[in-house]
């Protein structure tokens, strides 16, 4: 009984422990344990797992690790909420609007319900210069200027709002005529420029 113990122990001691030992000049001691592990049979894991779990012995973890990450509820919370946006987001996706191209300095024309609800097809064009694009999920939308009757009229546009129908670019680079790159993503110092800057309506 007690030699089996012995082997077993001596068996489940890898090889570099006693290689250690020898340059700790612990060898008086170990030099039995070398004899013995050279003679000795070594025990199937899963008794040596069984017997001695304390000795030597680390538990065997997948690829993946058994060790979970722990994630706060805020984090949680973005995350689901990300999900969900993405998800409004692809359901209220409309090519005529969210595939159109146009940067800051264009001059675009949107078709949206006037009045009637979303089913309407009481429409109206507006126009306007595009000074600035806020993307914030579903709460995108762009800020339009344009004169209408001698009057400067700033709008925000929602684009994912269902009575948003198409965009249609009337001309790229409308501020500058072509002449030079636009540089910056807001234009709001158009504001202070005059009206005749801003004019896309030719009323």
């Amino acid at each position: 009984m007690f030699s089996s113990l012995v082997n077993k122990t001596l068996a489940s001691i890898p090889r570099c422990a006693v290689a250690n030992a020898f340059k700790q000049n612990r060898a008086p001691q170990f030099q039995l344990l070398a004899q013995n592990l050279s003679t000795a049979t070594t025990p199937s894991t899963n008794d040596a797992e069984t017997d001695m779990l304390f000795h030597h012995i680390r538990p065997q973890r997948n690829k993946e690790g058994t060790h979970k990450k722990f994630i706060s509820p805020r984090k949680r919370a973005n995350k689901m909420m990300t999900e969900i946006t993405l998800a409004a987001k692809e359901k209220a996706h409309n090519p005529k609007v969210h595939d159109v191209a146009f940067r800051v300095g264009d001059s675009i024309e949107l078709t949206m319900v006037s009045q009637g609800g979303v089913s309407s097809n009481q429409t109206e064009k507006i126009r306007g210069i595009v000074l600035g694009i806020e993307k914030k999920g579903l709460g995108t939308g762009v800020y339009l200027r344009d004169v209408v009757f001698g009057e400067p009229v700033d709008r925000k546009i929602p684009l994912y709002s269902p009575l948003i129908k198409d965009i249609k670019v009337l001309e790229k680079n409308f501020v500058f005529k072509g002449k030079r790159k636009i540089k910056r993503a807001k234009l709001y110092y158009l504001r202070d420029r005059l009206p005749q800057e801003t004019r896309v309506t030719k009323y």
